[in-house]
Protein backbone atom coordinates (compact mmCIF):
# COMPACT_ATOMS: atom_id res chain seq x y z
CA UNK A 1 0.00 0.00 0.00
CA UNK A 2 2.79 2.43 0.92
CA UNK A 3 4.55 1.57 -2.32
CA UNK A 4 1.41 2.42 -4.28
CA UNK A 5 1.11 5.76 -2.48
CA UNK A 6 4.68 6.62 -3.42
CA UNK A 7 4.07 5.79 -7.08
CA UNK A 8 0.94 7.92 -7.39
CA UNK A 9 2.02 10.91 -5.33
CA UNK A 10 1.47 14.40 -6.72
CA UNK A 11 5.06 15.04 -7.73
CA UNK A 12 5.26 11.71 -9.58
CA UNK A 13 2.06 12.52 -11.46
CA UNK A 14 3.35 15.98 -12.46
CA UNK A 15 6.62 14.58 -13.76
CA UNK A 16 4.95 11.70 -15.61
CA UNK A 17 2.39 13.95 -17.28
CA UNK A 18 5.06 16.35 -18.55
CA UNK A 19 7.48 13.66 -19.71
CA UNK A 20 4.67 11.85 -21.55
CA UNK A 21 3.34 15.11 -23.03
CA UNK A 22 6.78 15.92 -24.38
CA UNK A 23 7.14 12.42 -25.81
CA UNK A 24 3.87 12.83 -27.69
CA UNK A 25 4.79 16.34 -28.81
CA UNK A 26 8.01 15.22 -30.53
CA UNK A 27 6.25 12.49 -32.47
CA UNK A 28 5.37 15.10 -35.10
CA UNK A 29 7.28 15.25 -38.42
CA UNK A 30 10.80 16.68 -38.29
CA UNK A 31 11.23 20.25 -39.55
CA UNK A 32 14.71 21.33 -38.44
CA UNK A 33 17.04 22.06 -41.40
CA UNK A 34 20.15 20.67 -39.68
CA UNK A 35 18.84 17.31 -38.49
CA UNK A 36 19.22 15.62 -41.93
CA UNK A 37 22.90 16.48 -42.36
CA UNK A 38 23.66 15.55 -38.77
CA UNK A 39 22.19 12.10 -39.35
CA UNK A 40 24.11 11.85 -42.65
CA UNK A 41 27.31 12.91 -40.90
CA UNK A 42 26.83 10.30 -38.20
CA UNK A 43 26.16 7.60 -40.81
CA UNK A 44 29.31 8.66 -42.66
CA UNK A 45 31.37 8.19 -39.49
CA UNK A 46 29.75 4.84 -38.72
CA UNK A 47 30.39 3.60 -42.25
CA UNK A 48 33.95 4.95 -42.63
CA UNK A 49 35.06 4.47 -39.00
CA UNK A 50 36.64 7.91 -38.98
CA UNK A 51 35.83 11.44 -37.86
CA UNK A 52 36.20 13.80 -40.82
CA UNK A 53 38.29 16.93 -40.42
CA UNK A 54 37.51 18.18 -43.94
CA UNK A 55 34.19 18.58 -45.71
CA UNK A 56 33.13 15.37 -47.51
CA UNK A 57 29.64 16.53 -48.52
CA UNK A 58 29.37 19.82 -50.44
CA UNK A 59 30.71 20.50 -53.93
CA UNK A 60 31.62 24.12 -53.21
CA UNK A 61 33.87 23.49 -50.16
CA UNK A 62 34.74 19.80 -50.51
CA UNK A 63 38.08 19.06 -48.86
CA UNK A 64 38.16 22.30 -46.86
CA UNK A 65 38.67 22.14 -43.06
CA UNK A 66 35.58 21.23 -41.06
CA UNK A 67 35.35 21.33 -37.27
CA UNK A 68 33.12 18.36 -36.39
CA UNK A 69 32.50 19.54 -32.85
CA UNK A 70 29.22 17.60 -32.63
CA UNK A 71 30.52 14.23 -33.85
CA UNK A 72 29.53 12.18 -30.78
CA UNK A 73 25.93 13.37 -30.85
CA UNK A 74 25.75 12.70 -34.59
CA UNK A 75 27.12 9.18 -34.25
CA UNK A 76 24.66 8.28 -31.48
CA UNK A 77 21.72 9.81 -33.39
CA UNK A 78 22.74 8.04 -36.61
CA UNK A 79 23.20 4.74 -34.77
CA UNK A 80 19.68 5.00 -33.36
CA UNK A 81 18.26 5.85 -36.78
CA UNK A 82 20.23 3.10 -38.52
CA UNK A 83 19.07 0.38 -36.14
CA UNK A 84 15.66 1.63 -34.96
CA UNK A 85 14.64 4.10 -37.71
CA UNK A 86 12.63 7.16 -36.61
CA UNK A 87 11.63 5.51 -33.33
CA UNK A 88 15.32 5.40 -32.40
CA UNK A 89 15.77 9.14 -32.95
CA UNK A 90 12.55 9.82 -31.06
CA UNK A 91 13.63 7.63 -28.16
CA UNK A 92 17.03 9.37 -28.01
CA UNK A 93 15.42 12.82 -27.78
CA UNK A 94 12.86 11.68 -25.20
CA UNK A 95 15.59 10.03 -23.10
CA UNK A 96 17.77 13.18 -23.02
CA UNK A 97 14.77 15.35 -22.14
CA UNK A 98 13.62 12.93 -19.44
CA UNK A 99 17.09 12.83 -17.92
CA UNK A 100 17.21 16.64 -17.86
CA UNK A 101 13.82 16.91 -16.14
CA UNK A 102 14.75 14.31 -13.54
CA UNK A 103 18.11 15.98 -12.81
CA UNK A 104 16.34 19.31 -12.37
CA UNK A 105 13.82 17.62 -10.08
CA UNK A 106 16.57 16.19 -7.87
CA UNK A 107 18.28 19.59 -7.81
CA UNK A 108 15.05 21.35 -6.81
CA UNK A 109 14.32 18.75 -4.10
CA UNK A 110 17.72 19.39 -2.52
CA UNK A 111 17.07 23.13 -2.51
CA UNK A 112 13.43 23.21 -1.47
CA UNK A 113 12.90 19.96 0.40
CA UNK A 114 9.46 19.99 -1.22
CA UNK A 115 8.86 17.29 -3.90
CA UNK A 116 5.71 18.95 -5.26
CA UNK A 117 7.44 22.30 -5.74
CA UNK A 118 10.46 20.47 -7.16
CA UNK A 119 8.34 18.71 -9.78
CA UNK A 120 6.64 21.95 -10.85
CA UNK A 121 9.92 23.85 -11.15
CA UNK A 122 11.50 20.93 -13.04
CA UNK A 123 8.68 21.12 -15.59
CA UNK A 124 9.26 24.87 -15.86
CA UNK A 125 12.90 24.07 -16.61
CA UNK A 126 12.05 22.74 -20.08
CA UNK A 127 8.46 23.75 -20.91
CA UNK A 128 9.13 27.45 -21.78
CA UNK A 129 11.88 26.35 -24.19
CA UNK A 130 9.99 23.49 -25.80
CA UNK A 131 10.55 24.69 -29.39
CA UNK A 132 14.31 24.35 -28.83
CA UNK A 133 14.04 20.73 -27.70
CA UNK A 134 14.47 19.11 -31.09
CA UNK A 135 16.87 16.68 -32.78
CA UNK A 136 19.89 18.94 -32.32
CA UNK A 137 23.17 18.52 -30.36
CA UNK A 138 22.20 21.46 -28.14
CA UNK A 139 20.03 19.08 -26.11
CA UNK A 140 23.20 17.49 -24.74
CA UNK A 141 24.32 20.92 -23.61
CA UNK A 142 21.00 21.51 -21.85
CA UNK A 143 21.38 18.24 -19.97
CA UNK A 144 24.97 19.02 -19.03
CA UNK A 145 24.04 22.50 -17.81
CA UNK A 146 21.43 20.94 -15.53
CA UNK A 147 23.86 18.29 -14.27
CA UNK A 148 26.54 20.88 -13.49
CA UNK A 149 24.00 22.90 -11.49
CA UNK A 150 23.26 19.74 -9.52
CA UNK A 151 27.00 19.09 -8.99
CA UNK A 152 27.50 22.62 -7.68
CA UNK A 153 24.63 22.14 -5.26
CA UNK A 154 26.22 18.92 -4.02
CA UNK A 155 29.52 20.74 -3.47
CA UNK A 156 27.69 23.43 -1.55
CA UNK A 157 26.39 20.67 0.74
CA UNK A 158 29.90 19.26 1.23
CA UNK A 159 29.39 16.22 -1.02
CA UNK A 160 32.61 16.64 -2.98
CA UNK A 161 32.47 13.22 -4.64
CA UNK A 162 30.14 14.69 -7.23
CA UNK A 163 33.12 16.57 -8.69
CA UNK A 164 34.58 13.26 -9.90
CA UNK A 165 31.84 13.34 -12.55
CA UNK A 166 33.29 16.49 -14.11
CA UNK A 167 36.02 14.88 -16.27
CA UNK A 168 33.60 12.30 -17.69
CA UNK A 169 30.94 14.89 -18.35
CA UNK A 170 33.43 17.25 -20.00
CA UNK A 171 34.64 14.45 -22.25
CA UNK A 172 31.07 13.87 -23.43
CA UNK A 173 30.23 17.58 -23.63
CA UNK A 174 33.35 18.62 -25.57
CA UNK A 175 32.67 15.94 -28.18
CA UNK A 176 28.93 16.63 -28.46
CA UNK A 177 28.60 20.41 -28.65
CA UNK A 178 30.77 23.51 -28.80
CA UNK A 179 29.23 24.96 -25.63
CA UNK A 180 31.38 22.84 -23.29
CA UNK A 181 33.20 25.95 -22.04
CA UNK A 182 30.01 26.67 -20.07
CA UNK A 183 30.86 23.81 -17.70
CA UNK A 184 34.33 25.17 -16.93
CA UNK A 185 32.98 28.69 -16.49
CA UNK A 186 30.37 27.40 -14.02
CA UNK A 187 33.04 25.85 -11.83
CA UNK A 188 35.17 29.00 -11.93
CA UNK A 189 32.17 31.22 -11.26
CA UNK A 190 31.30 29.14 -8.20
CA UNK A 191 34.85 29.69 -6.95
CA UNK A 192 34.69 33.46 -7.50
CA UNK A 193 31.21 33.89 -6.02
CA UNK A 194 32.35 32.29 -2.79
CA UNK A 195 34.44 35.43 -2.11
CA UNK A 196 31.51 37.83 -2.51
CA UNK A 197 29.73 38.65 0.77
CA UNK A 198 26.00 39.09 1.18
CA UNK A 199 24.70 42.35 -0.28
CA UNK A 200 21.45 43.55 1.28
CA UNK A 201 18.84 40.88 0.65
CA UNK A 202 21.17 39.00 -1.68
CA UNK A 203 22.62 36.12 0.26
CA UNK A 204 26.24 35.31 -0.45
CA UNK A 205 27.51 31.84 -1.33
CA UNK A 206 29.08 29.99 1.57
CA UNK A 207 31.10 26.94 0.61
CA UNK A 208 32.35 24.29 3.03
CA UNK A 209 36.03 24.08 3.85
CA UNK A 210 38.14 22.70 1.01
CA UNK A 211 35.49 23.36 -1.65
CA UNK A 212 37.36 26.15 -3.41
CA UNK A 213 40.49 24.13 -4.08
CA UNK A 214 38.42 21.19 -5.28
CA UNK A 215 36.42 23.40 -7.63
CA UNK A 216 39.61 24.75 -9.20
CA UNK A 217 41.05 21.26 -9.53
CA UNK A 218 37.84 20.03 -11.17
CA UNK A 219 37.86 22.99 -13.57
CA UNK A 220 41.46 22.33 -14.61
CA UNK A 221 40.90 18.58 -14.88
CA UNK A 222 37.71 19.03 -16.88
CA UNK A 223 39.40 21.52 -19.20
CA UNK A 224 42.30 19.15 -19.91
CA UNK A 225 40.04 16.14 -20.46
CA UNK A 226 37.95 18.20 -22.86
CA UNK A 227 40.96 18.43 -25.17
CA UNK A 228 40.46 14.73 -25.91
CA UNK A 229 38.49 15.44 -29.05
CA UNK A 230 39.35 15.37 -32.77
CA UNK A 231 39.53 19.16 -32.98
CA UNK A 232 41.67 19.96 -29.95
CA UNK A 233 41.35 23.56 -28.78
CA UNK A 234 38.78 24.28 -31.53
CA UNK A 235 36.19 22.44 -29.46
CA UNK A 236 36.44 25.38 -27.04
CA UNK A 237 37.04 28.23 -29.47
CA UNK A 238 34.31 27.28 -31.96
CA UNK A 239 31.77 29.28 -29.93
CA UNK A 240 33.67 32.45 -30.93
CA UNK A 241 31.84 32.24 -34.26
CA UNK A 242 28.99 33.95 -32.43
CA UNK A 243 30.99 37.17 -32.84
CA UNK A 244 30.83 36.92 -36.64
CA UNK A 245 28.20 39.49 -37.76
CA UNK A 246 27.62 37.74 -41.08
CA UNK A 247 26.35 34.69 -39.23
CA UNK A 248 24.56 36.39 -36.35
CA UNK A 249 22.74 38.77 -38.68
CA UNK A 250 21.49 36.06 -41.03
CA UNK A 251 20.95 32.90 -38.94
CA UNK A 252 17.67 33.04 -37.02
CA UNK A 253 18.81 31.23 -33.87
CA UNK A 254 21.51 33.88 -33.35
CA UNK A 255 18.98 36.74 -33.51
CA UNK A 256 17.53 38.51 -30.51
CA UNK A 257 14.10 37.24 -29.41
CA UNK A 258 11.18 38.70 -31.32
CA UNK A 259 8.62 39.41 -28.64
CA UNK A 260 6.05 40.21 -31.32
CA UNK A 261 5.74 36.51 -32.12
CA UNK A 262 3.17 34.41 -30.26
CA UNK A 263 5.76 32.09 -28.73
CA UNK A 264 7.95 34.81 -27.24
CA UNK A 265 5.09 37.16 -26.34
CA UNK A 266 2.98 34.66 -24.43
CA UNK A 267 5.31 31.76 -23.74
CA UNK A 268 8.74 33.14 -22.90
CA UNK A 269 7.59 36.58 -21.72
CA UNK A 270 4.89 35.04 -19.53
CA UNK A 271 7.41 32.69 -17.97
CA UNK A 272 9.87 35.53 -17.32
CA UNK A 273 7.13 37.66 -15.77
CA UNK A 274 6.29 34.89 -13.29
CA UNK A 275 9.92 34.49 -12.22
CA UNK A 276 10.43 38.22 -11.78
CA UNK A 277 7.18 38.53 -9.80
CA UNK A 278 8.35 35.74 -7.51
CA UNK A 279 11.62 37.58 -6.99
CA UNK A 280 9.88 40.88 -6.23
CA UNK A 281 7.25 39.32 -4.00
CA UNK A 282 9.52 37.08 -1.95
CA UNK A 283 10.04 38.00 1.68
CA UNK A 284 13.01 35.67 1.99
CA UNK A 285 16.61 36.64 1.41
CA UNK A 286 17.47 36.01 -2.22
CA UNK A 287 20.39 33.70 -3.08
CA UNK A 288 23.01 35.65 -5.02
CA UNK A 289 24.34 32.67 -6.98
CA UNK A 290 20.97 31.48 -8.29
CA UNK A 291 19.97 35.06 -9.13
CA UNK A 292 23.17 35.65 -11.10
CA UNK A 293 22.75 32.41 -13.04
CA UNK A 294 19.22 33.34 -14.00
CA UNK A 295 20.01 37.01 -14.65
CA UNK A 296 23.14 36.21 -16.64
CA UNK A 297 21.34 33.67 -18.80
CA UNK A 298 18.51 36.14 -19.31
CA UNK A 299 20.94 38.87 -20.42
CA UNK A 300 22.59 36.57 -22.98
CA UNK A 301 19.16 35.42 -24.20
CA UNK A 302 18.25 39.02 -25.02
CA UNK A 303 21.14 38.98 -27.51
CA UNK A 304 20.83 35.41 -28.79
CA UNK A 305 17.44 33.72 -28.60
CA UNK A 306 19.06 30.27 -28.68
CA UNK A 307 19.84 30.71 -24.96
CA UNK A 308 16.17 30.48 -23.93
CA UNK A 309 16.64 26.87 -22.70
CA UNK A 310 19.48 27.94 -20.41
CA UNK A 311 17.29 30.66 -18.90
CA UNK A 312 14.55 28.12 -18.20
CA UNK A 313 16.99 25.66 -16.62
CA UNK A 314 18.68 28.40 -14.57
CA UNK A 315 15.29 29.40 -13.19
CA UNK A 316 14.82 26.03 -11.46
CA UNK A 317 17.12 26.45 -8.43
CA UNK A 318 15.98 30.06 -8.00
CA UNK A 319 12.25 29.40 -8.11
CA UNK A 320 12.60 26.21 -6.06
CA UNK A 321 14.14 28.33 -3.31
CA UNK A 322 11.60 31.14 -3.60
CA UNK A 323 8.51 28.92 -3.36
CA UNK A 324 9.99 26.15 -1.21
CA UNK A 325 7.20 26.41 1.36
CA UNK A 326 4.30 26.38 -1.07
CA UNK A 327 1.81 23.51 -1.12
CA UNK A 328 3.72 21.34 1.32
CA UNK A 329 0.45 19.68 2.29
CA UNK A 330 0.25 18.11 -1.17
CA UNK A 331 3.23 15.94 -0.29
CA UNK A 332 0.88 14.02 2.01
CA UNK A 333 -2.30 13.90 -0.07
CA UNK A 334 -5.63 12.41 0.95
CA UNK A 335 -6.59 9.02 -0.43
CA UNK A 336 -9.07 10.57 -2.87
CA UNK A 337 -6.22 12.61 -4.36
CA UNK A 338 -4.15 9.48 -4.77
CA UNK A 339 -7.02 7.84 -6.60
CA UNK A 340 -7.36 10.91 -8.83
CA UNK A 341 -3.63 10.82 -9.53
CA UNK A 342 -3.87 7.14 -10.41
CA UNK A 343 -6.63 7.81 -12.92
CA UNK A 344 -4.73 10.70 -14.51
CA UNK A 345 -1.49 8.73 -14.77
CA UNK A 346 -3.25 5.68 -16.22
CA UNK A 347 -5.03 7.86 -18.79
CA UNK A 348 -1.75 9.54 -19.77
CA UNK A 349 0.04 6.23 -20.18
CA UNK A 350 -2.81 4.75 -22.23
CA UNK A 351 -2.99 7.81 -24.48
CA UNK A 352 0.77 7.82 -24.99
CA UNK A 353 0.61 4.13 -25.82
CA UNK A 354 -2.03 4.74 -28.48
CA UNK A 355 0.26 7.29 -30.11
CA UNK A 356 3.34 5.07 -30.22
CA UNK A 357 2.51 3.57 -33.65
CA UNK A 358 3.08 7.04 -35.14
CA UNK A 359 6.82 6.77 -34.50
CA UNK A 360 7.16 3.62 -36.59
CA UNK A 361 8.68 3.57 -40.03
CA UNK A 362 11.87 4.85 -41.67
CA UNK A 363 13.24 8.33 -41.18
CA UNK A 364 12.19 9.21 -44.72
CA UNK A 365 8.54 8.90 -43.69
CA UNK A 366 8.95 11.48 -40.92
CA UNK A 367 10.33 14.51 -42.76
CA UNK A 368 7.88 17.39 -42.88
CA UNK A 369 6.71 17.78 -46.48
CA UNK A 370 6.64 21.56 -46.25
CA UNK A 371 10.07 21.95 -44.68
CA UNK A 372 12.14 19.98 -47.18
CA UNK A 373 12.06 19.78 -51.01
CA UNK A 374 11.14 16.10 -50.89
CA UNK A 375 8.95 15.95 -53.99
CA UNK A 376 11.32 18.17 -56.00
CA UNK A 377 14.33 15.97 -55.22
CA UNK A 378 12.30 12.84 -56.01
CA UNK A 379 11.43 14.39 -59.39
CA UNK A 380 15.04 15.23 -60.17
CA UNK A 381 16.26 11.76 -59.23
CA UNK A 382 13.48 9.97 -61.10
CA UNK A 383 14.24 11.91 -64.28
CA UNK A 384 18.05 11.75 -63.86
CA UNK A 385 18.26 15.54 -63.89
CA UNK A 386 20.64 16.12 -61.00
CA UNK A 387 23.79 17.97 -62.04
CA UNK A 388 27.09 18.50 -60.28
CA UNK A 389 26.69 22.24 -59.80
CA UNK A 390 23.42 22.75 -57.95
CA UNK A 391 22.52 26.00 -56.19
CA UNK A 392 20.22 25.26 -53.28
CA UNK A 393 18.48 27.11 -50.49
CA UNK A 394 20.60 27.30 -47.34
CA UNK A 395 17.84 25.59 -45.33
CA UNK A 396 17.75 22.62 -47.72
CA UNK A 397 21.45 21.83 -47.92
CA UNK A 398 21.23 19.44 -44.99
CA UNK A 399 18.41 17.49 -46.61
CA UNK A 400 20.40 17.23 -49.85
CA UNK A 401 23.34 15.80 -47.91
CA UNK A 402 21.00 13.25 -46.36
CA UNK A 403 19.85 12.28 -49.86
CA UNK A 404 23.46 11.93 -51.03
CA UNK A 405 23.37 15.07 -53.20
CA UNK A 406 26.30 17.53 -52.86
CA UNK A 407 24.88 20.97 -51.97
CA UNK A 408 26.32 24.38 -52.65
CA UNK A 409 25.66 25.43 -49.05
CA UNK A 410 24.13 23.94 -45.91
CA UNK A 411 23.72 24.51 -42.16
CA UNK A 412 27.41 23.91 -41.35
CA UNK A 413 27.84 27.66 -41.56
CA UNK A 414 31.41 27.75 -40.25
CA UNK A 415 32.71 26.08 -43.42
CA UNK A 416 31.15 28.66 -45.70
CA UNK A 417 32.33 31.64 -43.66
CA UNK A 418 35.82 30.90 -45.00
CA UNK A 419 36.10 32.69 -48.31
CA UNK A 420 32.98 34.27 -49.75
CA UNK A 421 30.55 31.37 -50.21
CA UNK A 422 28.12 32.43 -47.49
CA UNK A 423 28.07 36.11 -48.44
CA UNK A 424 27.80 35.22 -52.14
CA UNK A 425 24.87 32.95 -51.37
CA UNK A 426 23.07 35.74 -49.53
CA UNK A 427 23.64 38.10 -52.44
CA UNK A 428 22.20 35.58 -54.90
CA UNK A 429 19.26 34.64 -52.70
CA UNK A 430 18.29 38.28 -52.18
CA UNK A 431 19.30 39.41 -55.69
CA UNK A 432 22.01 41.84 -54.70
CA UNK A 433 23.56 44.11 -57.32
CA UNK A 434 26.10 41.46 -58.39
CA UNK A 435 23.81 38.40 -58.14
CA UNK A 436 23.59 37.72 -61.94
CA UNK A 437 27.38 37.78 -62.25
CA UNK A 438 27.76 35.48 -59.26
CA UNK A 439 25.30 32.99 -60.72
CA UNK A 440 27.33 32.91 -63.93
CA UNK A 441 30.71 32.77 -62.19
CA UNK A 442 29.81 29.65 -60.20
CA UNK A 443 28.53 27.92 -63.32
CA UNK A 444 25.34 26.62 -61.74
CA UNK A 445 23.45 24.10 -63.85
CA UNK A 446 20.39 23.80 -61.63
CA UNK A 447 18.80 25.91 -58.91
CA UNK A 448 16.54 24.52 -56.17
CA UNK A 449 14.84 27.27 -54.15
CA UNK A 450 11.49 28.19 -52.56
CA UNK A 451 8.90 30.02 -54.68
CA UNK A 452 9.03 33.20 -52.55
CA UNK A 453 12.69 34.17 -53.00
CA UNK A 454 13.72 37.30 -54.88
CA UNK A 455 15.97 34.99 -56.90
CA UNK A 456 12.90 33.00 -57.98
CA UNK A 457 11.30 36.10 -59.47
CA UNK A 458 14.49 36.90 -61.35
CA UNK A 459 14.90 33.39 -62.76
CA UNK A 460 11.29 33.29 -63.98
CA UNK A 461 12.11 36.27 -66.20
CA UNK A 462 15.60 35.26 -67.29
CA UNK A 463 15.70 33.55 -70.70
CA UNK A 464 18.83 31.65 -69.67
CA UNK A 465 16.84 29.64 -67.12
CA UNK A 466 13.76 27.45 -67.41
CA UNK A 467 11.38 26.32 -64.68
CA UNK A 468 11.04 22.52 -64.92
CA UNK A 469 9.36 21.74 -61.62
CA UNK A 470 7.21 23.67 -59.15
CA UNK A 471 5.11 22.89 -56.09
CA UNK A 472 4.11 24.75 -52.93
CA UNK A 473 7.53 24.09 -51.38
CA UNK A 474 10.15 24.27 -54.12
CA UNK A 475 10.92 25.44 -57.63
CA UNK A 476 13.57 23.85 -59.84
CA UNK A 477 15.27 25.81 -62.61
CA UNK A 478 17.73 24.48 -65.18
CA UNK A 479 20.11 26.48 -67.31
CA UNK A 480 19.19 26.46 -71.00
CA UNK A 481 22.03 28.69 -72.21
CA UNK A 482 25.66 28.62 -71.04
CA UNK A 483 26.82 31.55 -68.86
CA UNK A 484 28.17 34.62 -70.59
CA UNK A 485 31.95 34.74 -70.82
CA UNK A 486 31.82 38.37 -69.71
CA UNK A 487 30.50 37.21 -66.30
Amino acid sequence: MNRWKQLVNVHVMVLLVWIAAFAVHVMQPVTDPDTPWQIASGLYMLNHHTIPTTDPFSWSMKGHPWVTQEWLFEVVLAFMVKHFQFSGAWLFLVAVHTATVLVLYRLAVRISGNPVVASLTAVAGTLPAIIFWIFRPQIISYLMFAVFLWILQMVREGKFRALWLVPVLMLIWANSHASSTIGILMLLLEFLLSFIPSIGRFQGLHLPRGARLRLLAAAVGGLLVGFANPNGVKAYTYALLSTNPLMTNNIMEWHSPDFHTQYFKYGVLGFLAVVFLLLLGSKRNIPLRETLYFGGSFAVMLIYQRFVPYVAIASVPLTAYLIANWARGLNRPFNWMLIFNSVVMAAVLVYTGTRLPSVRGPMNAHWNQGSYPIAAVNYLEKNHLLKKRLLNSYAWGGYLIYRGIPPFIDGRTDIYLHGSIFSDYLNMQNMGWNAPDLIDSYGFQEILIPPNYALTTYLNRDKNWRLIYSDNTADVFVRVHPPSTSG
